[in-house]
């Protein structure tokens, strides 16, 4: 296989970092001030709304595809211009009160997850067009480690930091930081695309032509249920230990450094499992223990809230979910054409980044009404579904590849 040059590899780690470092703050760090400070669950659960500019990002997908600045680079352009907006957004937030100014402050996390997920369009296409097919796994290794990096950093860090020297000393670390993308960008030289076909243009029916097929709704199904166990995790996790008692600096320490480190080491250990075990039995392995996870989580409302067992709860699931995670990036990349990348992986990632949002804002609402046990023992039954699919994603997503070889060969003949 060959190998990832290195300023490719600190490119696109650096921003896959930067996605997360403020979106991370706002739905992390920014959740548990706000509890803090006596929000109830239902309004926190408003927060994690600003993940669905993510959900939606495959309607201006087709624009980032479409609209070529070929003399400063085709992905390179829309990344350099949301990257400079996302740093605006992060300092002028630095200058407002988070107490009294709380509109203000979500307005510009508004802004920032919009081009957070504009930047994601672009860097997913740049990734798909650089690497060939046997260093995606790696190069999806890098995404989902560079995700979980960044709410290290905006989760954890900065909530240590913000208890510490408070609220506009700590965002304008974070803004310093996602600029340090922007010199590695102006930098960085795209090659020149040649597209095998004329683009199509993209309308809303070829969202919905994309899940045609028996095999492409059962892998709809799949992506939609599979983030269930993480997503509930990571939203209940933060507000249970301010309910029992925790520190916001522990809370960082311990959620979100050390148990999204563990995830870090576990993603780039991805490639070898998958080479080693194979896609599926990858997958069966970490759906299991992400089902193991939640009853871990369980624990935590019976007493044993203890550092090691919280340690213990959050490694096992991100210890299995990012490994899982990675081989599913790898199966969306697998799925696409090299004339619409941006398009059609933003068209299946909504969906996977969806149901995320839902199942973690739906946890922390319903939390409020009928107790965290209940919501989690839920959702350990819906767990169920795609460990039981699982066990035919082989099968299925190669009959559908083949599907979809054999159309766009019909399709160049005709």
């Amino acid at each position: 296989m060959k190998i990832l040059r290195k300023r490719d590899f600190f490119l696109f780690l650096s921003l896959y970092v930067t996605q997360f470092l403020g979106l991370g703050f706002f739905t992390e760090a920014f959740i548990a001030i706000l509890r803090k400070t006596g929000m109830s669950l239902e309004n926190l659960g408003i927060v994690y709304m600003l993940g669905f500019f993510w959900v939606l990002r495959f309607v201006w997908a087709p624009f980032i595809d479409k609209v070529n600045f070929q003399r400063i680079g085709h992905y390179r352009f829309w990344l350099i211009l949301s990257q400079i907006i996302m740093v605006s957004s992060l300092f002028f937030a630095s200058f407002y009160e988070v107490t009294t100014h709380i509109s203000i402050i979500l307005l510009c996390a508004v802004i920032f997850s919009f081009f957070s997920a504009t930047q994601d369009i672009a860097l997913d296409a740049l990734v798909y067009k650089t690497l060939t097919k046997e260093q995606r796994p790696f190069g999806n290794a890098i995404k989902v480690s560079g995700g979980l990096l960044g709410s290290v950093l905006g989760g954890g860090v900065a909530l240590i930091i913000y208890s510490y020297l408070q609220w506009q000393t700590t965002v304008l670390i974070l803004a310093s930081f996602t600029s340090i993308a922007i010199i590695q960008l102006l930098l960085f030289k795209e090659p020149a695309w040649e597209r095998k076909a004329k683009q199509k243009r993209f309308v809303f029916k070829e969202f919905y032509s994309f899940w045609k097929g028996k095999n492409r709704k059962i892998w709809l199904i799949f992506i939609l249920l599979f983030p269930c166990a993480v997503a509930t995790a990571h939203g209940l996790i933060s507000p249970i230990l301010v309910d029992l008692g925790w520190e916001l600096k522990d809370i960082g320490l311990i959620v979100h450094i050390i148990g999204y480190s563990i995830g870090i080491v576990a993603s780039f250990g991805a490639s070898w499992l998958i080479n080693k075990f194979g896609k599926k039995r990858v997958l069966i392995f970490c759906s299991i223990g992400q089902i193991i996870g939640l009853f871990f989580l369980i624990l935590l409302l019976h007493g044993y809230s203890s550092t090691t067992h919280v340690i213990l709860t959050i490694g096992t699931i991100f210890i299995f979910y990012t490994p899982s995670t990675t081989v599913i990036s790898t199966l969306m990349m697998d799925e696409i054409d090299s004339n619409n990348p941006a398009s059609q992986y933003a068209i299946q990632h909504s969906m996977f980044m969806l149901s995320g949002l839902i199942f973690a804002s739906m946890s922390i609402f319903f939390s409020g009404k009928f107790g965290y046990e209940n919501i989690v023992l839920a959702i350990c039954l819906i767990a169920f579904i795609p460990l039981i699919l699982s066990f035919k994603i082989d099968s299925f997503l190669s009959k559908e590849e083949k599907e979809r070889i054999e159309t766009n060969n019909l399709n160049t003949i005709g």
